[in-house]
Formats: structure tokens, C-alpha cells, sequence
């Protein structure tokens, strides 16, 4: 059996003596929390009535989907085509901004997609090395341990593991269809059958796949580390890590269990430190709000040279500036839950390490 309070206490020690995990377990939270435009509203306060009306549901009634989709779209295009006649300058601004700020959060979240994926290779190496050796690394060197085929490999193995979600998203999707064409077919019985079967359907299979995709995450947090400390592919890693959690599925589900309380035990504490971080978050605060100045700035002077009219320049300039405003402002917090992340990663990987030399030892006791 594995020392499970050998390891917990080793993990907490790591975390508090190897100070350039933190900037990991920084950009770890950060990305985890990683995931505003504006409109006219005056359309549906006109013709609210008329919608909810029953002359207006009458329209949809006995439609099939595919009728039914088509009709949306036309709705669609014809309100679209209302604002830009009645509006044209806010219509043509409204679509730049919106493709603006999709370009702009699309480079964003793939950026802290990469950052997270290096972070995890760069964690788990850096923890390895200073059992191993003792040895302590700095962010640079941590960076260069991160920026490696091992942190692909992580996100291919992450997409594969939530490749079940799809399933569920797809089968809700399927019955919210069927629920709705029932609804417009204007047939109680139907309906009935509908809302009946479909709400089971749902709620089984995602059971079965939330069952499923925790017990894939937890394998994969093993194979992460076969594929950073041993190089191995992303399928021989996933073998590995199912092989080794099937023998040891003891140590590895008390394991979990205890993350799983101290997880919980972190959460009720977070929610208790957070007060005093949002006090800090004032000055935070204020220095991504001058951060985030400069390059909002540069964007709408940019913009105004376009002819951009009245306050659309400044729309533009918070496209822009709000990442840096969130990052810098939630620092505080950021830095402290990537304390929990650190830890965690910290534990698997001493975890894994104990679980190899356990495994390596029954071997030699086999052949000898």
C-alpha cells in the first residue's frame, strides 16, 4: 500500500519550497477559468405581443424541423435586414465589433490553451526532477521542460478523454428537437411521450457519461505523467495508465477519494481567503486598469483613423483591454487557487512515482 500521508505531506512541501511552480500553477488557474457586446432591444419590445400571441405560435404549428429551421432562418435574416435599413452605421459597427472581439478572445483562449498544456508538462517534470534529485529549476528552465511534444500529447490525450461529452451534448441536443417538433405538432400525446422519454434518455446517459469520463480523467492524469517522464506516445501512455490503474486500482481510488475531500475541504477555505484577495484586488485593479490603457489606446486611435463615428473607437479599445484587466485584477486569486492546482499536480506525480517503484518491486520479487 502506498503512504498516503508520505505523499500528501511531501506534495505540500514541494508547493511551499519550490516557489517557481507558482508562476505554473499561476497560468494553470488562469486557464482553468478561461473561458460583451451590446444590441438593440427596441424590436422586441414591439412586437413582444405579437410573438406570444396565438397568432404568432400558429405560424410554427405543423411544421416539420427542417421547415421549421428554415422559417427561423428567414425570421432571422429579416430582422437583420430591418436594423441595418433602420440603423445602418450601428449595424455595420455592431458586426465589425463582433468579429473583433471574436478574433481578439479566439487568440486569447488559444493562447491560454497552449499556456495551460505547457504549464501541466513543465509541473510535472519540474516536481519529478526535485524528487529524483533534489534539484530546483527556474521558470525559464521549467519553460523549456514544458515546451516539448509532451505538451501536445497532453491535450491530444485531454480531447480524447472528453471525447464522450460530444455523445452526451449531442443526444440533449437530439432531444430538445424532438421535444420541440413535438410541441409544434400541436399533439398532447406526443408531447407526453416526448418530454417522458426524452428527459429519461438524458438523464441516463449522463450518468453513464459523467461515470465514464471520471474515471477517463483519472487515468489520465497517470498517462500525463508517462508521457512527460517516460516520453511515451499518447495511446502506449493510455495503455500504461489503464494497466496500472487496474493493478493498483486500491491505492489509486483512495487516492482519488482523498483528493476528492481535500478538494473539498480547499473550496470551503477558498471561499473564506477570497474576501480579503478581493481587498487586494482593489490595487490590482487599478494597475490592470492602467495596463490595460495603453494597447485600448493604440486601438481606438487606430480605429478612429477608419472614420469610426462617435463612441465606437472606445468599443473597440475595451475589446481589447479587457483581458488584461481580468488578468491583472484577478491576480491575487489566480495565485492562490494555482497554489491547489500545483498541489494536486504534486500529488499525482509522487503518486505515480510510488505506484512505478511498488510495481518494479513486485517484479523483482516475481523473478527472484
Amino acid at each position: 500500500m502506498l503512504d498516503f500521508q508520505k505523499i500528501l505531506v511531501r506534495a505540500w512541501q514541494i508547493l511551499w519550497n519550490y516557489r517557481a511552480l507558482w508562476v505554473f500553477g499561476f497560468i494553470l488557474a488562469l486557464a482553468s477559468g478561461g473561458g460583451g457586446g451590446g444590441g438593440n432591444n427596441y424590436s422586441a419590445r414591439e412586437n413582444s405581443n405579437q410573438f406570444f400571441s396565438g397568432e404568432g405560435l400558429e405560424q410554427f404549428q405543423g411544421k416539420t424541423p427542417g421547415e421549421l429551421f428554415n422559417a427561423m432562418v428567414q425570421m432571422l435574416g429579416q430582422a437583420l435586414r430591418h436594423l441595418q435599413e433602420r440603423f445602418p452605421v450601428e449595424f455595420q459597427m455592431g458586426i465589425a465589433a463582433i468579429v473583433f472581439a471574436f478574433l481578439v478572445f479566439s487568440l486569447f483562449g488559444l493562447a491560454l490553451t497552449i499556456l495551460r498544456y505547457v504549464a501541466e508538462a513543465a509541473t510535472i517534470r519540474m516536481v519529478d526532477e526535485y524528487e529524483q534529485s533534489g534539484l530546483k529549476v527556474g521558470f525559464w528552465q521549467g519553460w523549456r521542460y514544458g515546451w516539448s511534444r509532451a505538451a501536445w500529447r497532453l491535450f491530444l490525450l485531454d480531447v480524447l478523454v472528453h471525447l464522450p461529452l460530444l455523445v452526451m451534448f449531442t443526444v440533449i441536443g437530439l432531444v430538445i428537437w424532438w421535444i420541440l417538433s413535438a410541441a409544434l405538432s400541436g399533439v398532447r400525446a406526443s408531447l407526453a411521450t416526448a418530454l417522458i422519454a426524452g428527459i429519461g434518455l438524458v438523464f441516463v446517459t449522463a450518468v453513464v457519461i459523467i461515470v465514464l469520463v471520471t474515471v477517463l480523467r483519472l487515468v489520465r492524469d497517470l498517462a500525463w505523467r508517462s508521457i512527460v517522464l517516460e516520453n511515451l506516445t499518447v495511446l502506449d501512455a493510455f495503455r500504461q495508465a489503464l494497466t496500472l490503474g487496474k493493478r493498483q486500482w486500491k491505492n489509486v481510488g483512495l487516492m482519488w477519494l482523498m483528493m476528492i475531500g481535500i478538494g473539498i475541504v480547499w473550496t470551503l477555505l477558498f471561499f473564506i481567503i477570497v474576501f480579503p484577495l478581493l481587498a487586494v484586488s482593489i490595487l490590482t485593479g487599478l494597475l490592470g486598469l492602467l495596463t490595460a490603457l495603453i494597447p485600448g489606446l493604440l486601438t481606438a486611435g487606430v480605429a478612429a483613423l477608419f472614420s469610426v463615428p462617435d463612441y465606437w473607437p472606445w468599443i473597440f479599445a475595451a475589446i481589447i483591454g479587457l483581458p488584461i484587466f481580468i488578468v491583472i485584477w484577478l491576480a491575487p486569486i489566480f495565485l492562490v487557487d494555482g497554489w491547489a492546482k500545483i498541489y494536486a499536480s504534486s500529488v499525482w506525480t509522487l503518486t505515480y512515482r510510488e505506484l512505478k517503484a511498488l510495481e518494479a518491486l513486485k517484479s523483482d520479487l516475481t523473478q527472484g
